[in-house]
């Protein structure tokens, strides 16, 4: 089987951050995502942040667990809404901001 190092991709010297993922620290890209789709003739706007990271930093059933980053553009609390594990050992998480 054959297996990329990813270290080089999730670097924080690079464009990777850190954050916490259920209390465990992880590294990988936060992306903060504008979202627009038509809504019955009319626009609507937001964000659809994810954050990209390698899949073995990923606990099992992630969806509800609490995300946080503490520097940045990106500083926010959030909980993970879904996990998509491309196959190639990495995932992208996307982030529901929480509202509390």
């Amino acid at each position: 089987m054959f297996t990329e190092d990813l270290s080089p991709f999730f670097n924080t010297a690079g464009f990777a951050i850190g954050a916490t993922l259920d209390g465990a620290a992880v590294q990988g890209i936060f992306d903060a995502g504008f979202d627009d789709a038509p809504l019955a003739g009319f626009g609507t706007a937001g964000t659809s942040p994810t954050f990209m990271l390698p899949s073995a930093s990923v606990p099992a059933a992630p969806e509800g667990k609490a995300f946080i980053v503490s520097t940045g553009s990106a500083a926010g609390n959030y909980r993970v809404g879904n996990a998509k594990h491309d196959g190639t050992g990495v995932c992208t998480l996307e982030l529901l901001l929480n509202r509390t």
